[in-house]
């Protein structure tokens, strides 16, 4: 199970009360680590609040929703801010959450809804295909990275949109994309797949460098510099670390 809350009281109290019915729990207080531990965790339950640092909680059910490997997953949504039946019945249909619960709750209602999801994945079965979809997408990865190598920029670009399309959380398809993109000289394509990348993993460095590489070329120039600072404090060795020193300060 995975509780994703910025408010480590919350955070806790949910923690163990999952604990407490014999549940392994991992928890994230901010969006990015959510995305990042749902991709390699495949947790069968999200606990999910609202309002997150880096990446809106709506933003994450979506994503979740619109992803084959994990639509199926269920989420817990928790929120202090949004209130009301119309509200949770709107939420329900545009971010596809399963249960809505407004804070501060009652323990015996969250247990309630967390009963309620994980009885409903037993009888679905969800969760039994996660390998296929994977797989699938891994092999939309790898033919796509095959028809780069054969000079078939488009074909390698539209194998890797749609490995994309069947995990939106598999950050190496959206770098891939973002480089492709870039072969191809389509700049602010390829800086979006390389943001989502960055969202996905924020400690890729190669994502960074190129994206910095990108927005320099974009012209954005505060944006470049910010960038590179975050490459810089990614790089892996003193000899690139003190070459982006050196491309900030003629940058600046």
């Amino acid at each position: 199970m995975l509780v994703v809350d910025d408010d480590a009281d919350i955070r806790r109290m949910v923690v163990r009360l999952l604990l407490s019915r014999g549940l392994n729990v991992i928890e994230a207080d901010r969006g990015n680590l959510a995305l990042r531990l749902l991709k390699d965790h495949n947790p069968q339950l999200i606990v999910l609040d609202a309002m997150l640092p880096e990446v809106h909680g709506f933003d994450i059910a979506r994503r979740i929703k619109h992803s084959e490997r994990f639509a199926r997953t269920p989420i817990i949504m928790i929120s202090a801010v949004y209130r009301g039946w119309r509200f949770a019945e709107d939420l329900k249909q545009s971010c596809g959450v399963e249960f809505f619960i407004e804070k501060p709750f009652r323990i015996e209602e969250l247990l309630r809804a967390v009963d309620s999801a994980l009885a409903g994945i037993k009888e679905s079965g969800a969760g039994a295909d996660e390998n296929k979809v994977s797989q699938e997408a891994e092999a939309e990865l790898s033919m796509g990275i095959e028809a780069y190598k054969a000079g078939r920029l488009d074909d390698a670009i539209a194998h890797l949109k749609q490995g994309t399309n069947i995990d939106p959380l598999a950050y190496r398809l959206h770098f891939h994309l973002g480089l492709l993109h870039g072969k191809k000289g389509q700049v602010y394509e390829a800086i979006g797949a390389l943001e989502r990348a960055m969202e996905l993993n924020s400690k890729h460095f190669a994502a960074a460098k190129n994206l910095a590489i990108l927005y320099q070329k974009a012209g954005f120039r505060h944006k470049a510099s910010e960038t590179w600072e975050r490459a810089l404090g990614l790089a892996p060795d003193d000899e690139t670390r003190q070459s982006i020193k050196e491309h900030l300060l003629n940058l600046l």
